[in-house]
């Protein structure tokens, strides 16, 4: 009898620890899932966790449970054979997908809405079309974005055939992607030519985006541009100061406190060292600059940033990821140390722009990032089919699913004959900024991963809930494989928690692609046997 209630008292402890360890549960690969599968994780709808899967003309929403045990596939059997763009929208019980098609010299914009089991609920909707595009071009020319809080919902094209006037037309949804207004505006650069870039969706459904205008012999010239809901008013502000050399801007919406926010690594002279953060903030109350300053930093910062004697190149491999906001207008720049070297040559930060040091919009400037910024990828395919302009109208990048869902494996150094290429992947700092852009604390997540060519299996993933930002990445040392995971809570204190143990042994995991899908439960990639499956891992 003792020992009957002692194995009983044995299973209850093991079920209780069980129930508060970190976790994971790992989905098998389907016997149709090919090589090179395109995929996105959209989510859990109802009590099922759903993947959009691509391989080769066969688009398929597949659903698993509880376990990552497929229950469920359904054919996408509307979408047309040759889908340039499709991205999905997840609303309670139903999900929302977006695609663009091209038939001839038209490129059609269609949205389709599937219910909880997966099926259509209607036929397919034509939100948009563009004409006299050229034929097999591909060419993206409708982008999709969304508010943070999900409510709004923006279509826009921009037509580039006049540099000197670029035609931005916009349709503006609510969150069930019922219309509320549409808009078309011409913006002049005076016969120069420039572009536009990082769209972002404020709450209250106006649209920001960067200009960025070719000067001679000089960095590009920044604005941030504010167009209200259904535009019926349009502000351009300056925003570069000519002092800085800036690199990669990043704009970021303060919903909370009505502010947009650019940040940007600078440095002085041309190939210089970077010297801090360059802060430009916008008020959308008053409607005008209320902060453009640039926050050196010391060598007691630098020393956090660094294992190198040298501290003037500290930040030199360090690339911005994203910017969180806090509600007392105070923010976080989360950045990762990022480099490359061949067996022939290394490349420094400056090397990724193609001649120059200066923020370059025509090499970068895909507007939705989903897995994060590594300088690598501001070679090669990231940036094709932006320009492909067709006979006039441009996209502005990719969507958020290449090769593998992770923008696949480009080797910048590759029309030289292939030479053996790393990749690596350092240090995460963590720099809190109040609303003045004046920096008080930096932290940072020590970490060391490296690959050879590809750089899919190697980064971070992040989320966020009510504990804060939690930050996972892989790690393998001396035969143990783990999930670290840290958390930054709001108030500023970072803790290292529980890691996760990894069984198995030939799984290569893709971090950077993590997706939350609940409060405490994300799903993160691998690859076997050059084949995708999917993990879902459960936080305390």
């Amino acid at each position: 009898m003792q020992k009957r209630i002692f194995i009983v008292c044995s299973m209850l402890f093991a079920f209780v620890q069980l129930s508060w360890a970190q976790s994971y549960v790992v989905s098998g690969i389907e016997k149709t899932d090919k090589e090179g599968m395109q995929y996105e994780v959209l989510g859990k709808i109802g009590n099922h966790y759903w993947i959009y899967k691509k391989n080769g003309t066969v688009s398929t929403i597949a659903q698993y449970n509880e376990q990552m045990q497929l229950v469920k596939q359904n054919d996408l059997t509307f979408l047309p054979a040759q889908v340039q763009q499709i991205e999905f929208f997840k609303r309670d019980q139903q999900l929302f997908a977006f695609y663009q098609f091209q038939n001839n010299k038209t490129v059609y914009a269609a949205l389709a809405t599937l219910n909880a089991d997966g099926q259509l609920k209607s036929e397919p909707v034509v939100l948009d079309t563009a004409q006299n595009i050229r034929p097999g071009s591909r060419a993206k020319i409708f982008n999709l974005i969304e508010s943070d809080d999900h409510q709004k919902i923006m279509l826009f094209s921009v037509n580039t055939s006049n540099p000197a006037s670029i035609k931005l037309k916009t349709s503006s949804y609510n969150g069930n992607f019922e219309e509320i207004a549409d808009a078309t505006i011409s913006i002049n650069s005076n016969n120069k030519k420039s572009t536009l870039s990082d769209f972002a969706l404020a709450n209250n459904g106006n649209l920001f985006c960067l200009r960025n205008t070719t000067q001679n012999n000089a960095a590009p010239a920044v604005s941030l541009i504010y167009l209200s809901e259904g535009g019926r008013e349009v502000i351009e502000s300056a925003v570069l100061n000519t002092q800085f050399l800036l690199d990669d801007i990043r704009l970021k919406i303060d919903n909370a406190n009505n502010r947009v926010l650019l940040n940007s690594f600078y440095a002085i002279t041309k190939k210089g060292n970077i010297e801090g953060l360059f802060t430009y903030i916008w008020d959308a109350n008053t409607k005008t600059s209320i902060l453009s300053s640039a926050n050196r930093f010391t060598d007691a910062n630098r020393a956090l940033l660094t294992t190198k004697r040298n501290l003037k190149t500290a930040l030199d491999s360090y690339y911005i990821d994203k910017v969180n906001t806090q509600s007392n207008g105070d923010f976080i720049v989360m950045a990762e140390s990022a480099e490359t070297y061949s067996n022939r040559s290394a490349f420094s930060r400056w090397d990724y722009f193609w001649g120059g040091p200066f923020y370059n919009p025509f090499i970068f400037n895909y507007w939705y990032r989903p897995f994060g910024f590594y300088p690598w990828t501001r070679f090669g395919w990231a940036g094709l089919g932006a320009w492909d302009l067709g006979w006039g109208w441009g996209g502005l990048g990719w969507g958020p699913w290449g090769w593998g869902g992770m923008g696949g494996f480009w080797n910048p150094f590759a029309s030289f004959g292939y030479p053996t290429v790393t990749y690596n992947a350092k240090q995460i700092a963590l720099m809190s900024y109040d609303s003045k852009g004046n920096l008080q604390w930096v932290k940072t997540i020590d970490k060391s991963q490296s690959d050879m060519n590809v750089d899919q299996f190697i980064g971070y993933g992040s989320f966020e809930n009510n504990n804060g930002v939690n930050i996972i990445y892989y790690q393998k040392q001396k035969g143990q494989r783990q999930f670290i995971v840290n958390t930054l809570t709001s108030e500023g204190v970072l803790s290292k928690g529980e890691s996760i143990n990894l069984l198995e042994k030939r799984f290569d995991w893709m971090p950077k692609a993590l997706k939350q899908v609940g409060e405490k439960e994300c799903i993160i990639p691998y690859q076997y046997n050059s084949k995708i499956g999917f993990a879902k891992i459960q936080l305390k």
